[in-house]
């Protein structure tokens, strides 16, 4: 009923009131177009129209977050139902170590290797474990003595 009331005075302004969409849209895209405009109009009015526009934004995102959780439940109930014809519940989608291809890369939980050399410079200890790029304070320390062995723990 509320919701009936609320586009009934829409159109009724629409009727009134010649400001269009294409005139909100300038004052959107535009400083200078919103100041003419309201330099047209008294203040209280501009306030006016300023504090309704607001609460339209409110309304308009409040009803697009009601849309995204239907559409999500919707998602989710489409899921389940697949699973039901595949024999699967939600919780075998935890237990599995299956790598997904394609799309989106799946995320590859990786252990923290051991470290295999440490070096101590400056009374600063690095460690590093043989993979990846060699840390620059084992490079010098290679060049000025020749061998990575003297560092293994």
């Amino acid at each position: 009923m509320r919701s009936c009331i609320f586009y009934q005075q829409a159109n009724q302004l629409k009727r009134e009131n010649p400001m269009s969409k294409s005139v909100l849209l300038n004052i959107g895209k535009s400083k200078t177009a919103a100041r003419k405009l309201a330099g047209q109009i008294s203040l209280p009015d501009l306030a006016a129209a300023i504090s309704n526009l607001q609460s339209a934004e409110r309304f308009l995102a409040k009803q697009a977050a009601k849309k995204e959780a239907v559409q999500k439940t919707q998602q989710i109930k489409k899921a389940i139902s697949m699973l039901d014809r595949m024999g699967l519940k939600p919780e075998d989608l935890k237990k599995s170590q299956l790598k997904i291809r394609g799309g989106k890369k799946a995320v590859v939980r990786q252990r923290k290797v051991a470290a295999k050399y440490r070096i101590t410079v400056d009374g600063v200890t690095t460690d590093w474990s043989g993979r990846g790029r060699m840390p620059v304070v084992f490079r010098q320390a290679i060049g000025k003595k020749g061998s990575l062995e003297k560092y293994r723990i």
